[in-house]
C-alpha cells in the first residue's frame, strides 16, 4: 500500500488519485495515518461486503427518463435479435436503467416466444 504526506495531496492530488484508482492509499499527516484514499469501486464493493447501504453519491448517475414511457423506451432492435441482446447485455453491464432494461428484457422475449408460436 503506498503511502503520502497530506502536503503530497495538495501539490500532487492527480497522481495521488490515479494510485487510489489502482489500490488504496495512505494519506499522512505529521507522519501518522488520517484517511484512506480508495476508487468508487473498491468502496463500494468494501460497503456491500459489510451489508452497508451504498450512498448515492457513489453511485454511477443514472440517465433519466422524462415524461412517460413507451412500451419499448429502450428501442432495441428487434429485427436484429443478436444486436438487441447483445445491447441488452451491455446496458445491463454498464447499470443503465437496469429496471427498465429488466422490462425489456420481459418484454422482448415475450415477442419472441409469442413470434415463435
Amino acid at each position: 500500500m503506498r503511502a503520502f504526506s497530506s502536503l503530497d495531496l495538495q501539490q500532487q492530488s492527480g497522481e495521488i488519485q490515479r494510485a487510489a484508482a489502482q489500490a488504496p492509499v495512505v494519506i499522512r499527516s505529521h507522519g501518522k495515518p488520517r484517511a484512506v484514499m480508495m476508487s468508487v469501486e473498491e468502496f463500494c464493493r468494501l460497503m456491500a461486503a459489510a451489508d452497508e447501504e451504498i450512498p448515492v453519491e457513489a453511485l454511477p448517475a443514472q440517465p433519466t427518463i422524462l415524461g412517460p414511457e413507451p412500451e419499448d423506451v429502450l428501442a432495441y432492435v428487434e429485427e436484429d435479435p443478436v444486436e438487441a441482446v447483445l445491447h441488452m447485455a451491455h446496458d445491463a453491464i454498464g447499470g443503465v436503467n437496469q429496471d427498465v432494461v429488466r422490462s425489456e428484457a420481459e418484454r422482448f422475449a415475450r415477442y419472441f416466444i409469442r413470434g415463435a408460436k
